[in-house]
């Protein structure tokens, strides 16, 4: 819910006084003058609503249910998309990637949403306001690191900051940094990461020029609900894999999982490995072609080469596990640039995010 807008109040000035002339004179000079006042007041309330809020970003919205502190600008935003992330329960031990002392690895749809607060507010508040809502929705407490404690958690945030653009206003104020991670008492739970600074040091991004101040206050939400997509792709066995590439010469494969933002393989990619294996020894002569794709999601170049290294990843596991010569077999990445479904709503996204084996 963004806050109301206050009514702007113009300042006072002194008043000319002349001599009423022929216009004013009766009673409907009066009327006709204070008509004017009242429409000229409506005009004004009218433009100083359309200004309240106008520093949002574009099409960005607050996390659902949850109420942003007032005054403040919605400046960083990634829309809710199915992705994991890693809850810190603890101090972190490494920034790059981000590891922490103790955490708890989770999946869903993951919004990011970075909030400038007015000037003049200070860390302290706008945390306290963020404990405050975390009582009204009754979302348990799971960690909390106040300012003075130990951790070092505004580096953790880069990835964030690459992919919503805030570039470096999180990171440097470690005295003053504050940490709130939380969870819904649902039978799916969501959970929530707050994470208040002030801005010290660092760059700005171009278009924030002129409106972060040293001091000023900031709040780094990342929410995480319950996947709705629920499994929506099939898993394919060797004989479909072999009838798609039959009919179409590739085919792709949605069982294939990888640790967040990283090219490493996840234990549960196995039974669709072992299918790729089983169809690769079906047909000796068959040659294939590992393509990683990703959604629209985050930076073109980024996206490009973290798919060609999923790809490889995908060969290294075949080739050591499954036996499979590595003569047959080859990687590349086409990023968001191959999509097989629109990525305005998560549905397609999901489909975008695949490996396919194409035939050589």
């Amino acid at each position: 819910m963004k806050p109301l807008c206050g009514i702007l109040r113009k300042p006072s000035t002194a008043i000319t006084r002349r001599p009423p002339g022929r216009e004013d004179r009766g009673r409907g000079g009066f009327l006709n003058h204070a008509i004017k006042r009242i429409l000229a007041a409506c005009v004004f309330l009218f433009l100083s609503g359309l200004t309240c809020g106008a520093q949002d970003l574009p099409n960005s919205n607050d996390p659902a249910g949850m109420k942003r502190y007032e005054g403040s600008e919605l400046i960083g935003y990634r829309a809710p998309k199915f992705d994991e992330y890693v809850l810190p329960l603890g101090p972190p031990t490494s920034v790059s990637p981000p590891v922490y002392e103790k955490s708890k690895p989770v999946d869903g749809q993951i919004g990011y949403y970075t909030y400038l607060a007015p000037a003049g507010r200070s860390p302290a508040e706008l945390f306290r306001n963020y404990k405050q809502e975390f009582q009204r929705l009754g979302i348990e407490v799971q960690y909390e690191k106040a300012a003075g404690q130990h951790g070092w958690f505004g580096p953790g945030f880069d990835k964030i900051a690459d992919e919503t653009d805030i570039a470096q206003i999180l990171a440097y104020d470690e005295d003053d940094e504050r940490l709130l991670v939380g969870k819904s008492r649902d039978a799916k739970p969501s959970y929530y990461v707050v994470f208040v600074t002030a801005y010290k040091d660092g760059i700005i991004p171009e278009r924030l020029q002129g409106r972060i101040a040293k001091g000023q206050a900031l709040a780094q939400l990342v929410v995480v609900t319950a996947d709705v997509m629920e499994k929506k792709m099939a898993f394919v066995n060797a004989a479909d894999m072999k009838q798609a590439i039959h009919d179409s010469g590739k085919v792709a494969v949605y069982g294939l999982y990888f640790e967040t933002d990283k090219d490493t393989v996840k234990a549960e990619s196995q039974p669709a490995l072992a299918e790729i294996a089983k169809l690769l020894n079906s047909d000796p002569a068959l040659r294939l072609h590992v393509v990683g794709h990703t959604d629209n999601q985050g930076k073109p170049d980024y996206n490009l080469d973290l798919s060609r290294r999923r790809a490889a990843s995908v060969v290294a596991e075949l080739t050591a596990k499954y036996g499979v010569p590595a003569t047959r077999l080859d990687a590349f990445g086409c990023g968001l640039y191959a999509p097989v479904a629109s990525n305005g709503a998560e549905e397609g996204r999901a489909m975008n995010r695949r490996v396919e084996l194409v035939q050589w």
